[in-house]
Parts: structure tokens; sequence; C-alpha cells
């Protein structure tokens, strides 16, 4: 069967209508930052982090449009708060590696062991209607410029379910020389989510068994974190969930009642004296691979359910 010229254009006139033909998962590479939009909205931003000594996404946004992230110190909202500068939104990386900071190293800290993580280049980048990826390359630069670390960092955004905003975090780190994740708190993934996500403000942390309260969730083992605040009306939650196939996984967490999580697999000793040093050291040539999930819901999705379909993957 052939088809026409005028078939096939009525054909592409139609599917683009219906939005058939629409990527629902959009990628688009800018000067400074890569951003993505999903479902016909901005949902984040990879900023290349020139001004920032590391990249980071900015903001995260529920599938409403509302940011879930702090905006300090990208942008100044009236009434957020402005501590701790380098915690920028959604990031990777390590405050003590072989005695190198690549966590707290904002361009206006001093501190003569600050490290830099370089944006390098784009490795692909995929638009898609159920779900669409980024990967890029990037090294962990000491304070004299050596190449320590070749991370390659992929996201995987998904277009559905359409109440939700999720996306897998796979984060592959290669050292270059001998090296020591020491341990500390201060690594791997870091979340800073904006005032109403506070627990002076009425927001929630809680874990997959149940503890509440960032201060009784510090230091535990858990799969995952949610995170859950009302949102000018619209009840929320944030969760990082961590792959049963991570190294040292369940991981303990490092919560502040601050709105402040971060999934930090070295931290054991740091955490309590009594547990052994949780160092991992990586020969040169050897890799870390880690994974997770981020998932932005409305309060009333089961995370647990989320967890076990990534938990297979």
């Amino acid at each position: 069967m052939t088809i026409s010229v005028r078939a096939l254009l009525y054909l592409v006139i139609v599917c683009s209508a219906t939005g058939l033909l629409q990527a629902q998962v959009h990628i688009q590479q800018e000067d400074n930052r890569i951003s993505v939009e999903i479902n016909g909205k901005p949902f984040t931003a990879l900023w290349k982090g020139e001004d920032a000594n590391k990249p980071f996404l900015y903001p995260l946004c529920t599938a409403s449009g509302k940011p879930v992230t702090r905006a300090f110190p990208m942008e100044k909202v009236t009434g957020e708060s402005t501590d701790h500068p380098h915690q920028r939104s959604l990031w990777i990386g390590a405050e003590h590696v072989s005695g190198i900071d690549f966590w707290e190293n904002e361009p206006s800290y001093q501190r003569p062991n600050k490290g830099t993580i370089k944006f390098r280049k784009v490795l692909a980048a995929h638009d898609g209607k159920d779900q669409g990826d980024l990967t890029i390359l990037a090294q962990w630069l000491s304070p004299k410029g050596e190449a320590l670390i070749d991370e390659t960092l992929k996201l995987t955004f998904y277009a559905k379910p359409e109440q939700n905003r999720m996306f897998d975090v796979d984060l592959q780190l290669k050292a270059r020389k001998k090296l020591v994740f020491e341990d500390d708190h201060d690594a791997i993934l870091g979340l800073r989510l904006g005032t109403p996500f506070e627990e002076k403000s009425g927001g929630k942390v809680v874990n997959a068994e149940g503890i509440e309260g960032a201060d009784h969730i510090r230091g535990t083992h858990s799969a995952w974190a949610d995170w859950q605040a009302n949102l000018e009306g619209e009840q929320v939650g944030v969760a990082i969930m961590d792959s049963p196939r991570n190294f040292r996984f369940p991981t303990p967490w490092h919560v502040r009642p601050y709105g402040m999580l971060f999934a930090s697999p070295f931290a054991q000793h740091d955490f309590s004296p009594a547990l052994p040093d949780g160092s991992l050291t990586l020969q040169s040539g050897n890799e870390l691979h880690l994974r997770y999930r981020i998932l932005i819901h409305p309060a009333n999705v089961p995370v647990a359910s989320v967890f076990e379909q990534f938990a297979t993957k």
C-alpha cells in the first residue's frame, strides 16, 4: 500500500495536533545550563556550576510547577534562610576525599583544601514520550587542578505518572589515583529543601521504617526518606531512595530540621563512635557506582510502592 504525500502530510498534522509526536520529556542545552521540561512544563535545570565549583540541579518543581528546593544562593527570596551557601538545591560531592573538600567548596570560601567538580561535556541527551535522559562527564579536580576522579552522571526523567515528578540518578566515579572517601556525613547526594519543609514551618520527614523527625532519623540506615510539607495548600512530599545495589545499602542519612537531607554512605563512626570506620578506598582505575531515585509527589502517593519498583531496576 502506498501513501500519498498529501495523506502523509495530513497524518503528521493530526499526530502533531494530538501530541503523539511531541516528546513528553524535553531536554534543552543552553550556555550555562541544561533545562528539562516534562509534560510541557519546566521541571529543573542542570547548572554547569562555574560560579559554584560544582554542577547542581535547580530548581526541582512539583507537577503543578511549585519549587520544592531552596532558592538561595541562586536567587534571593524574602524570608528564606541564607545559611550554608554551598547547599545548592540538589548536588553531588564529598567533603573529605583524601583530605580534599568537594562539598563545602563555594568560590567565596577561603579554604586551602577546596576542590572543584568541573563540568566537561554532555555525553548524551535524549527526548522521549515516556522518559528522557541526560548524561554528562565531570571531573573532580584538586586545589592544584589535578584530575582525581572522572564522574559520569546519567539522569533519567519520567513523564508518568503525571501527578508525580520522578528521576533516577546513576553516578559513576572512577578514580585516577588511589583515593579514600573518608568517614564523614557530608557526602554524597545532597538536597536542601525550601522553607515550607523546615520542621519549624510544619514540614515532616519520615523514613521507610516509619521513624519521624530529623533528629531521630539522622544516622539511621533506611532504604528511603520522604520529606512532606504544605506548599500553598498542596500537600507534597520529596523522597530520596537508595538502590539495593548501592554500597552500604540501606544508606545512613544525614538530616537536619531546616530541610536538609543527605544520603551519606560513608558515615559510620562519624554518626556513632561505637561503629567502625566507614571509609571507602578506591584504587586507581576502580569505580564507585551509585544509584538513587528522586520522587516529588502528592502526599498520598505510597512511597514504599514506588521504591519497590525502583529496587528491581
